[in-house]
């Protein structure tokens, strides 16, 4: 099946879809390709906002696709490859620095029905499997635990990175995933030597409440010889989360300890929290707040801190209209008082 890249772009920022998901564009009993993608619109007042000391609008897309392919010479076993783009949707759209695709995932592997999944490329690191948990909001991410990474490799995008050789598995329910990132030199400074990556996560049930823990790690390393900022050399991450769903009603907590290792200086050491605790009021309106920080070692005031509350409405199915309060409490280690008003309108498809 031929079909012209400009009509797949229009398909997917229309939003024009057979299913709830995604776009089927060619199935037979070897192989698919699925199109999926998100449009979403925001109006924005406050600084602690990306309108700063304004009122501005902004609109983001993204475009991807997903491929499988069966193996005959290897029993159960797939091809399985996806390639997502953040879209360029507007003239100065800061997302993707005035490119109109900029890679979000782009990954090759294979896909085996009882062993797992093993994927190469620019991958969803393990670390998610902890960070989803309170990573529910329409209009705001906490990003409480990222600090420093970018500063030993400048390509590091903290929950995608090239260069990643990926293990997913699930096994009755123990989901485990296992990464390793090859040192690539597609930074401005190729500083990053090698990094690692571990993570578990197993929902428990109880009577009527699920229980879910989860934990990860990470490391990364620096090349010998390379400058990078304040002399960083390494930086070691463990997260755990909890997350307790009852009936309509859900809590979740994160956490992590992050410690970064200096040239001729103490180490750099960080403290994160993170939580989200929503209720579902009806099938079609759910309330949902939260409380974050960032705390570094040695400074009297948070690193970030910050509460919000949202209000999402589903208008059909993955369509969404949500308003969000940000309140903004500190910032680069000094004390502050911002806030911010988001309503979003999103897509996903």
């Amino acid at each position: 099946m031929n079909i012209k890249a400009n009509t797949l772009l229009f398909i997917a920022l229309s939003g024009a879809s057979s299913s709830a998901l995604a776009v089927s564009v060619y199935k037979d009993k070897e192989t698919t390709l699925d199109i999926y993608g998100r449009i979403e619109w925001q109006l924005a007042n406050g600084d602690a906002s990306f309108a700063k000391d304004d009122s501005r609008s902004q609109l983001g897309g993204r475009l991807g696709f997903y491929l499988t392919r069966d193996l005959p010479l290897l029993e159960d076993t797939k091809l399985v490859g996806r390639l997502e783009w953040q879209v360029r949707t507007e003239k100065d759209d800061n997302k993707t620095n005035d490119k109109d695709l900029d890679a979000r995932y782009s990954y090759l592997g294979l896909s085996h029905a009882k062993y797992g999944e093993l994927i190469a490329g620019r991958t969803r690191n393990p670390l998610y499997q902890v960070m989803r948990m309170t990573d529910k909001y329409k209009n705001f991410t906490p990003n409480v635990y990222n600090y420093g990474i970018t500063t030993i490799d400048d390509s590091y995008q903290f929950n995608r990175q090239d260069g990643t050789l990926q293990w997913n598995a699930n096994f009755s329910g123990h989901q485990v995933q296992l990464a390793y990132v090859f040192g690539n030199g597609n930074s401005e400074n190729d500083a990053l030597d090698d990094g690692m990556m571990v993570s578990y996560r197993k929902m428990i049930k109880i009577g009527d409440v699920n229980i879910t823990p989860a934990i990860a790690a990470s490391q990364y390393n620096r090349q010998d010889g390379v400058k990078t900022t304040d002399g960083r050399k390494k930086h070691s991450q463990l997260l755990g989360g909890l997350q307790l769903d009852y009936s309509d009603l859900s809590l979740a907590v994160t956490a992590s300890k992050i410690s970064i290792e200096r040239d001729n200086k103490s180490d750099n050491n960080f403290t994160s929290f993170d939580s989200v605790l929503s209720y579902q009021f009806t099938k079609e309106f759910r309330v949902l707040g939260g409380y974050s920080f960032l705390d570094e070692a040695g400074q009297d005031v948070y690193r970030r801190e910050g509460w919000r509350v949202e209000s999402l409405l589903n208008l059909a199915q993955n369509v969404y209209l949500s308003a969000t309060y940000l309140k903004t409490l500190a910032n680069n280690n000094e004390k502050i008082n911002d806030d911010a008003v988001i309503v979003g309108l999103r897509y996903d498809f």
